[in-house]
């Protein structure tokens, strides 16, 4: 990496890098919102579905504490209903858990992109103070030479 040159603005030479860094973060930022908004939605259903769930089984319950069943072909259909429930509530803890991993995978790879950019924006600020001291050096050494100059005539 080529040294600033005194006199000028500073100018960091990897800027285009750490701009692609904060590009990849915002991207990864976005893919993780939407991977929230995925499993949030898989919560939900799966919530929805447990909800139906109990409420069947509240109803089979009643049926029950009535007293004698007339007819027993609507328990067998009740049950068979909760049946499916059952597996309907299954497959949607395997879609939530499904989600949950992707939601995780994401994470870690915003966490990376943010640990990258972090880097770079950590690397410009060593510059920009190495910078600073070498431009503060030189107007010392400046007024140095300006200090001796007048002694040197006053003399």
């Amino acid at each position: 990496m080529a040294k600033q040159k005194p006199g000028k603005r500073f100018k960091y030479d990897l800027q285009s890098v750490l701009k692609v860094r904060a590009i990849k973060e915002k991207k990864e930022q976005e893919i993780f919102a939407e991977k929230q908004r995925d499993f949030l939605t898989e919560k939900q259903k799966e919530e929805a579905i447990e909800e139906n769930k109990r409420n069947k089984e509240d109803d089979l319950r009643g049926v029950f504490k009535k007293g004698p069943i007339t007819d027993f072909s609507k328990v067998l259909s009740r049950k068979a209903h909760l049946e499916v429930l059952k597996d309907n509530l299954d497959k949607q803890v395997e879609k939530v858990i499904e989600s949950s991993k992707l939601l995780e995978e994401q994470r870690a790879r915003l966490i990376s992109s943010m640990k990258d950019k972090k880097i770079m924006e950590k690397h410009k600020e060593k510059k920009l103070k190495e910078y600073d001291k070498m431009m503060l050096d030189l107007e010392t050494k400046f007024l140095d030479e300006i200090a001796t100059s007048r002694f040197k005539h006053k003399q």
